[in-house]
């Protein structure tokens, strides 16, 4: 039994490690930042954030202009979804 507890509380820490949720990323995405950005904004050639630190800076500053109050986690879910889907900026982890 205390192996079993063991397995599954390792593999439970490994998978919230392993990266980024990508899903909840888009969901806190299109939830809180549709209003003022739709996918357009991603894709104009003057783009404020380059690198995957400079997207997370952006929603860092952004989530806390409007008061979300979003986890680390949730930074870097949202994080991982833009940078990922919206500019093809490769996640400094597996995300």
């Amino acid at each position: 039994m205390f192996k079993v507890s063991v397995f599954v509380l390792t593999a439970a820490v490994a998978s919230s490690v392993s990266g980024a949720d990508l899903e909840r990323g888009k969901v806190l995405l299109e939830t809180h930042c549709r209003m003022c950005h739709e996918s357009v904004a991603f894709q104009r050639n003057a783009r404020v954030a380059k690198t995957y630190g400079e997207v997370r800076a952006q929603v860092t500053r952004w989530q806390a202009n409007t008061s979300l109050h979003w986890s680390d986690e949730d930074i870097e879910n949202v994080t991982s979804y833009v940078a990922r889907t919206y500019y093809k900026i490769p996640c400094p982890k597996d995300c």
